[in-house]
């Protein structure tokens, strides 16, 4: 564990993993609402939590590819785009 990507990647999978998990909400937004619970869907709304999931993992993709690029991994950075 003496180098960064050996943290910095599975940390950025994480948060597009959060974006991901995400999406079951979209299944339960009535329950969420009769329950109360303000799941991503329920407190903003379907449109802008569609945005949210997309966004996070599309930005957390880019910033992967991003950090690829810059310790010399150009060819798994331009898979990733």
């Amino acid at each position: 564990l003496d180098r960064p990507v050996f943290f910095i990647l599975p940390i950025l999978y994480s948060i597009a993993g959060l974006g991901i998990a995400i999406v079951n909400d979209f299944k339960s937004i009535e329950g969420d609402r009769e329950l109360g619970l303000q799941s991503l869907p329920v407190a903003f709304g379907v449109d802008k939590a569609k945005w949210i999931c997309a966004g996070s993992v599309t930005l957390t993709q880019l910033g992967v590819a991003a950090y690829l690029a810059t310790i010399g991994e150009d060819t798994y950075a331009a898979i990733l785009l």
